[in-house]
Order: C-alpha cells, then structure tokens, then sequence
C-alpha cells in the first residue's frame, strides 16, 4: 500500500459522496470532482442547455409519462411584460422528488393560467445521530415526510453502488493504516458486538430508549427497568462506540439512527411485564427478528445461550452467587477462578501462551511509554520497584535496564514465578545475579511479605541500628524522624500494576489496594497501568469534579472533554479507532466478571482504599493510561 493508493482510495469516497449527492439533490448537486468547481455564472434569460438524457433502466421508476421530445417544459407567466423564463425537469427522478403530476394532464394552458408549484423539499443523508420513525399504519398515510423520502433513497440503485464503494474503501484505508495488532485484536474479540446486539433487542432497551425521548436516559433508570445490576452502562457504551445506540451526556443513552431499525414498536410496560413478548415482532418489518435470530449457538468463545447444567462447588471455588461468577464459568463448566483454572495440569499449554500473551500487550501502548509514566530517575538509590502480578516481568526488564539504580521485584503466582526466571536466566541472568531485581511467589489479595533475601538494597545509613530483617519488611515500623534514605529501604518506592485491576471486580481491586496501602510508606507511589475508556459523549459533567482541601470543587487530573477536534463530527471517543479497549472491556466482563474503567470509575475505586489520583498521562493515540496516586 502506497500513499498513491491511499489517496486513491480516499478519492473513491469523494466521489462516491458527490454521486449520492446528486441523486438526493438533482439540481443543486456539486459537479463531479473531474470537472473544476467554478463560481455561479450570472443567470440569463435563456434556458440553460440540457445534458443527454440518460439511458432506461428497468430499476429507474418513472412516474410522469414521457413526452415526445426530451425539451423544457414551459409554464405560462401572467403578464406579458414579464420576461419568458423557462424550467426545466429530469424526467426519471425518484419517486421521493418527483414532482406532483398535474391534476389535469390533458388541460391546455391559457396565457391567464397560473401553474403553483409546491416547494421541493431539499432532501439530505438521513442523520446518524436521529432516530427513525417507522410508519406501522400504511392504511390512509398522510404524505411522506422529509425522513421517510431520505431513508428510501437509501435503495436507490445508484447510491447502493457509491455506498458499496464507501463502505469498501474506508475498510481497506482502516486496515491499511491502523496497527496490525489492533486491527486483529478488533478481528479476535469482534464476538461482544453480537452479544451487546443481543442485550439491546433482547431486554428491549431501544423501546425503553424510544419512550425516554432525545433527552435519554440514565443507565441507572434503564438498569432498574431490566432488572439488570451493574454492567448495562458498559455494553451500551460499546455499542455507542459502534453508532449503535449514542451517549448524550456521561452514562445518558437514548437511540440512533441505527439502534431505532430495531425498534418494535410496542408498548414498553407490555413487553416487559405483560405478555407483549410473545407478539413482539408481529407487525414489524422483521429487523429486530432477525437480529435476535442468530444468538442461538455456542459458537463465541463465551456463549450467551442458555446455561449447561450446574456443576457441583468445590471447597474455595466460586458459585453464581460469587462477586467472579462469570460467563467464563459457565462456557467452560468450571467453578474455579480463571486464574486457578489456568494452572491446572491440562492446562499447561494455555498457561504458557498466557504468559507470552502478556508480553504482546506492549502493542497496546506507545512504545516506551511506561518510562515517561514517571520520573524514575529522581527516586534516591536502591528504591525499590513492586511489580505486583507481574507476570514474567516484561515490564520491570525493561525499567531495570533504563534506570539501573533501582530495584525490582517481580510478584506474581508460583507457576508464572518459575517462567519468569527462566525467562530472564535466558535473556538477562545479570540482573538476577546482581541482585537488581528478584521474583518473589506471592498472592496479592493477601497482605505484602518481606523483600526477597536476594535483592541488593545496599548498605544501611551510618550509624543506623535498624536489624536486617526489619529493612526487609515492606510495612515495618519507621522511627519518627528516619531519613529519607532510610525510609528508602523500608518502603517501595513504587508499587506498579499493570493490567491488573481490569482483572477484578471493585471489591476485589479494593481488597488488593487495602494491602498496598498498608504496607505503604508517606512517598510510596502507586502506578497503574490500564485502559482509561473514555465517554462516547463530550465528557461535561460534574462527577469529574472532586472537592478540594479548601471545599472547593477542583478538576480530577487527567480528565479530557473530547478526544475528537472542536467542531468535529466524530465521535468524542474516535468511535472504531479506539474499539479495542471496549472489547477488552467487554473480555474482562466475560472471563472475571470485571471490566475495563473509566478514569473516574479508577479514580473512586483507589480512594475507598487510601490512594488518590495525583497524576494521569496517556500517549498520544492511546488510551492506554498511567495513573500516579499517592497515600
């Protein structure tokens, strides 16, 4: 692909617009980009002269006979001393812009006649972001509305081929230009769409949607109207994300263009508590049917079909009734977290790709982002870094070998402890043997354990009677008046997660900031590495303010109004560019019954455990954040 052949594409869809265009707007049409646009010539009394008249076609509807001759039809003008001015009709127009035939065709007109013409509507591309109102009554209609004419151009043969190539030619740009990783994510994890699809027909959210009006409605009110807890908010926003559905105001949805196609129509109350169910799709033109057709197979890594049977608990395994009960348990009949369930023995296989799996998510990230997320090189010698979950420390290699007078430990379950240190024996064995950095096995939902006896934290303070096993402790006590470099042996300098929060639900993620914070000296700092989702709406509400020391509202750090350019008609979250955090959203949802946050959703959950969110830095094109809180 060259950049000839990315402007080539980008001139199909140009041109293909300008085609449509002229269907929806005949006489007032912009000329074909071929032809160089000039300004309007000074109108004359003559009539302007006539393009060829184009070829009969059996999907052209005419509606007016045609006459002999292919010349202008004259109207007749009240007074002589008038001017003669001449129009002139296309006679194979669409139906939705043709003009109204005479009442009587075979009338001759007189020089007293007056010929009314009724305003032609100036016809536009029906609007994404409006709903459509189906017409179920076609007994007795009144005439068409302006919608109803755009959206049956729709099937206009001419403007289903310059739709083709549109659709065909941003396809093939976004493929061409977007990072190969993310344009297979967006192919691996495309199975939550149907599953969000199903939800929104299914629990009849779009008639929910339809009765609220433009305004919207909070996820709150539509939660409460489906009895469904906590995760409505999320699926909606993917959809949002996709044009299908919109967010209005931060967790404020109502229709679209698109999501209204499935409307039914019905009576709310009746489909969600009368037996309108059961009739749901009589009378429709069948789409919402259709839609709900396809969610009958396990064939999605986590199905939404109906549950298999219930497998019996285990000691400290999860039940449905479990905060981690999630689809995953169901899809693969398991009582175990996927965690433990990974490391069973049959599972080798899936551990080690899980582990490797963990390296690639770099694509998610800027390269080099983590070593601009803080200022690494002002933390004093032999600060030490916590890894925690670490995984194979892919991370932390790349932080010991930019910034060598700092200290790492790698914690993660023993099964990905013993292939982190075989990992590093092969790439880096120096590290380990210096004593720079160290794996230690631990569980993070349990309280911080000691340093591992193999870092090198140096030596002690002069004239310090502090015992070694005291300096090793993560949370040991600390005389009133330490110095600094003491209390940097005592404490972490950084605890770093990366990727872990989106792994669990709120009560666990407090669980393991609740240990950290413990353990935690008065300049630990906290690091979290994840996806930030933005809103797919301009981000204006007041949650996003905090009050102050002073009982002041202040801005929380980080937050952003609009990804998208003033005056944009882009989404605010950049819509399928930035899809691959919204399936991963949805990814978490299904295999831990978590999710990906947005910021203040991350921003609440760190302060009911202690910490609070000093600074947030995000690369450029990335939503992937790095999120700084202190004690």
């Amino acid at each position: 692909m060259t950049f000839a052949a990315l402007r080539a594409l980008h001139a199909i869809i140009g041109t293909a617009i300008d085609d449509i265009e002229r269907v929806y707007r005949p006489d007032t049409a912009a000329p074909s980009p071929a032809i160089p646009r000039s300004p309007p010539p000074v109108p004359i009394l003559k009539s302007p002269p006539r393009p060829a008249r184009p070829p009969r076609s059996p999907h052209r509807h005419t509606h007016l006979p045609s006459p002999p001759s292919y010349s202008p039809v004259k109207f007749a003008i009240p007074s002589s001393k008038s001017q003669v001015k001449q129009r002139s009709r296309a006679q194979t127009l669409p139906s939705s812009v043709n003009p109204l035939a005479p009442k009587h065709p075979n009338k001759q007109l007189g020089a007293s006649d007056v010929v009314v013409e009724e305003p032609q509507v100036i016809l536009d591309w029906p609007d994404l972001d409006q709903p459509f109102a189906h017409r179920r009554d076609t007994t007795n209609s009144p005439p068409k509305s302006k919608a109803e004419k755009e959206e049956e151009l729709t099937t206009n043969i001419d403007v289903i081929k310059a739709v083709n190539q549109i659709v065909a030619a941003c396809a093939q740009l976004s493929a061409a230009v977007q990072r190969p990783f993310l344009t297979l994510c967006d192919a691996a994890m495309g199975y939550h769409l149907p599953s969000c699809l199903r939800f929104l027909e299914a629990s009849h959210t779009v008639e929910i949607l339809r009765e609220a009006g433009p305004q919207g409605l909070h996820v709150k009110d539509i939660s409460r109207r489906i009895s469904e807890r906590r995760s409505s908010g999320h699926i909606l926003r993917l959809l949002a994300t996709h044009h299908i559905t919109r967010e209005v105001r931060p967790d404020v949805f109502t229709n679209n263009r698109l999501s209204s196609f499935i409307d039914s129509g019905k009576d709310v109350t009746d489909l969600v508590l009368g037996a309108g169910s059961e009739s749901k799709y009589e009378g429709t033109d069948g789409i919402g049917a259709f839609i709900g057709l396809w969610f009958v197979s396990n064939s999605s890594p986590y199905s939404s079909s109906p549950p298999p049977p219930p497998v019996p608990p285990k000691p400290m395994h999860i039940t449905a009734s479990h905060p981690m009960h999630a689809p995953f348990n169901l899809a693969f009949r398991t009582t175990q977290p996927y965690f433990e369930w990974l490391e069973r023995p049959e599972n080798g296989s899936r551990l080690k790709r899980f582990g490797k799996a963990m390296t690639g998510t770099s694509g998610w990230e800027v390269p080099g982002a983590i070593l601009d997320s803080l200022h690494w090189e002002d933390l004093p010698p032999c600060s030490v870094v916590v890894d925690v979950g670490g995984g194979i420390g892919s991370t932390s290699m790349l932080l010991a070998n930019a910034f060598k007078h700092l200290r790492f430990v790698v914690q993660d379950r023993d099964p990905v402890v013993e292939m982190g240190l075989a990992a590093w024996k092969d790439r880096c064995p120096n590290l380990l043997s210096s004593g720079q950095a160290a794996f230690q096995a631990h569980d993070f939902l349990t309280p911080q354990p000691t340093f591992p006896e193999s870092l090198d934290l140096g030596s002690p303070p002069a004239g310090d009677d502090i015992s070694d096993s005291s300096t090793s402790s993560f949370a040991g006590l600390v005389a009133e008046k330490e110095s600094v470099a003491d209390a940097t042996l005592r404490y972490p300098a950084v605890y770093l997660l990366r990727v872990i929060t989106h792994d669990w639900p709120d009560e666990f993620v407090t669980r393991i900031l609740l240990h950290l914070r413990n353990a935690a000296g008065p300049d630990t700092k906290l690091l979290i590495a994840d996806h930030l989702l933005p809103l797919a709406c301009v981000d204006e509400d007041d949650e996003a303010l905090k009050g102050g020391a002073d009982g002041k509202r202040e801005a929380l750090p980080g937050t952003v109004r609009s990804l998208a350019p003033d005056g944009s008609p882009l989404l605010p979250n950049l819509g399928k560019a930035n899809a691959n955090a919204y399936w991963m959203d949805l990814t978490m949802r299904v295999t831990f019954n978590s999710q990906e946050r947005t910021l203040r959703e991350l921003a609440s959950l760190t302060l009911t455990a202690g910490w609070k969110v000093e600074h947030v830095s995000r690369a450029e094109g990335s939503l992937f954040g790095h999120v700084v809180a202190v004690p």
